[in-house]
């Protein structure tokens, strides 16, 4: 059982949330106006305030990032609130199993198949890039180059010359970034809601990498139907490049493609204010995740 004391302060605060809340209470990145996610651990703090309270009728916890502990956790917790009607918890990375059985606790059997396939891939957020601030990275080169003094160590780091500080920095794709995350609104192919990312300002930028993530709840069985349709734009918004890219990695139902400049030279050529658009999946009604990455030096 998870103590009050030793949670973390952002775990008290959903817990004092949580256990004073009445009527419904929506958690679900897009109503709570929180960007970070609620992961295991946050669940299991959401979990201990739901068995004192006795005011929330409705929790919705939809398009966060709980897995299957977090998700074990508010089924016990469920079992002991007996005031809770209905949980949501779709478009979260629980497998399927233990979804429906936290489903069926509050909310009755669970006939539809397409509310059972609708949890993301676990993967697919260990597999998004880092990010990296302009501090980070300038911390890390400054740490290579000028040496690095060890903790209760006689040595220290020897000071690496800046061009094997920068192979390192590349080996370890340590670069600054733009993302974009879609989780919802795949089947619209506009450009409000096209999936993009815009090379941000600055001297002398240099593209390094673009990654591109897709998690359906069932990939398409033709490998060409899992392609990813690229288009590169420049400033003016005048398509520069176009491609349809095959996945470099496959596992499950996740599919992930990174493009390089040695094989797309537009790469060498985008500069600030350039843009980078995936056109939605011809099968786009199974698709759960997207992610889009950009990343530059």
């Amino acid at each position: 059982m998870l103590s009050y004391e030793s949670m973390t302060e952002r775990q008290r605060q959903l817990y004092d949330r949580v256990k004073n809340a009445s009527g419904t209470l929506l958690l679900d990145p897009y109503h709570a106006n929180d960007p970070n996610l609620l992961g295991d651990a946050e669940a299991q703090a959401i979990a201990e305030a739901l068995k004192v309270n006795t005011t929330l009728i409705v929790l919705n916890l939809d398009y966060n990032q709980i897995g299957n502990a977090g998700a074990k956790a508010i089924a016990k917790a469920l079992k002991v609130n007996k005031t809770v009607k209905e949980i949501c918890l779709f478009y979260n990375c629980i497998d399927k199993r233990v979804f429906r059985a936290v489903y069926e606790i509050r909310n009755g059997k669970c006939s539809s198949e397409n509310f059972i396939n609708c949890q993301i891939n676990p993967l697919a957020f260990s597999l998004l890039p880092r990010f990296a601030s302009v501090e980070d990275i300038q911390e890390v080169f400054r740490m290579l180059t000028s040496g690095l003094e060890l903790e209760n160590q006689p040595a220290s780091l020897p000071a690496l010359p800046t061009e094997i500080a920068e192979l390192i920095m590349d080996e370890a794709q340590y670069w600054q970034s733009a993302q974009h995350t879609k989780r919802r609104n795949f089947h619209i192919d506009d450009p409000r809601w096209i999936m993009k990312v815009t090379v941000p300002q600055g001297n002398s930028i240099r593209v390094k990498a673009i990654q591109v993530l897709r998690d359906w709840s069932e990939r398409p069985d033709n490998s060409d139907d899992c392609v990813f349709d690229l288009t590169v734009q420049d400033e003016q918004g005048d398509v520069q490049y176009e491609c349809a890219v095959h996945p470099t990695f496959v596992k499950s139902n996740l599919a992930l493609a990174t493009i390089w400049p040695a094989s797309h030279p537009i790469l060498r050529q985008m500069r600030e204010g350039w843009q980078v658009q995936v056109r939605a999946s011809k099968f786009s009604l199974d698709v759960l995740f997207e992610s889009l990455y950009v990343g530059y030096v």
